[in-house]
């Protein structure tokens, strides 16, 4: 038995661990999100690929990677004049710092670098897609004294109008060819992918029907937050935000460290049941997705962790 293909496995890598390290990024539209520590090491010359990246807010565990990758863009082996925009939440201190320490350490790049202040609800065309696709911003709850976003790719696309649904595809070519395509069909916008970076469960209005959802899970129960901070989502208030917005499928990232393999599964098996959330359920664990709905996805990642685990006690003997 394969392992099932979900609709972006060929498109998405990342890596996450919540206080750790967190970014994601997508081929299809050569995009960064967040820029956690180990996005170059990890990435290799791949980085010369993103045109653009897009931070949620500014803790370490998310921008502490931009340094680097900024480095290896200008140094390494592959093509140093690409240009490079970085999207961020406006007046967001902790990236400003950064911004300020690049300016002055890294004067001479080879490629166009931009910083771009963002506020909620601020649309970016993405040039490459034709103006058919773009980026738009939604406010996350993260940071009480920071704006934090989250973002949606969406796409125009066309689809029969509701008077002409159901009829014969005959009859709607005639239509079509006697009265236009724009009689016939309207334009609407679908959402393709989300991401929410750090947050309290989102909004669900801002990401409805969206087909791909990277919603951060950091604690598996609400009682797990024993800080009480409040800046985080615990898992059963994701699969309900997921099923409010009738997401197709499901990311969940940003797990605390405190949660195995095993605890995490169990956890989600019994949630999943209880909530029926009606999407597929993909995890981000380190560097590894795992399909929760394969018995195979589990089996090879705990065999991965079992395996780096003997080494580690090996080492430390």
């Amino acid at each position: 038995m394969t392992t099932p293909q979900f609709p972006l496995q060929d498109q998405l890598c990342g890596f996450s661990r919540a206080l750790f390290s967190t970014w994601l990024y997508h081929r299809r539209f050569n995009i960064l999100f967040d820029a956690g520590e180990g996005v170059a090491s990890t990435l290799y010359n791949r980085v010369f690929g993103i045109r653009r990246v897009f931070l949620s807010h500014g803790h370490a565990d998310h921008i502490a990677g931009l340094v680097n990758l900024i480095n290896i863009r200008n140094l390494g082996a592959g093509d140093q004049t690409a240009p490079l925009k970085i999207f961020y939440p406006q007046n967001n201190k902790l990236i400003e710092y950064v911004v300020d320490y690049l300016s002055r350490t890294q004067k001479d790049l080879s490629f166009g670098l931009e910083w771009i202040p963002l506020d909620a609800d601020q649309e970016i065309v993405l040039d490459d897609q034709k103006s058919r696709i773009f980026m738009r911003t939604f406010r996350t709850r993260h940071s009480q004294r920071q704006l934090s976003l989250g973002y949606n790719i969406i796409e125009i696309r066309r689809r029969l109008k509701e008077q002409y649904q159901g009829l014969p595809q005959r009859e709607i070519n005639e239509m079509i060819w006697s009265k236009g395509k724009d009689e016939v069909a309207q334009e609407f916008e679908k959402i393709i992918f989300s991401y929410g970076g750090d947050s309290r469960p989102i909004v669900p209005e801002y990401i409805k029907d969206t087909l791909f959802l990277c919603h951060e899970c950091t604690y598996l129960s609400v009682d797990d937050d024993e800080r009480n901070f409040q800046q985080h989502s615990f898992l059963d208030e994701v699969l309900e935000t997921a099923k409010k917005a009738r997401v197709e499928t499901l990311l969940l990232f940003h797990t605390s460290l405190r949660y195995n393999l095993d605890m995490l599964r169990e956890k989600i098996d019994s949630a999943v049941a209880r909530i029926n959330p009606g999407c597929r359920i993909l995890v981000l664990y380190g560097d590894s997705i795992i399909d929760t709905a394969c018995s195979l996805s589990w089996k090879k990642k705990l065999k991965r962790e079992r395996i780096r685990e003997k080494k580690l006690e090996e080492n430390s003997d």
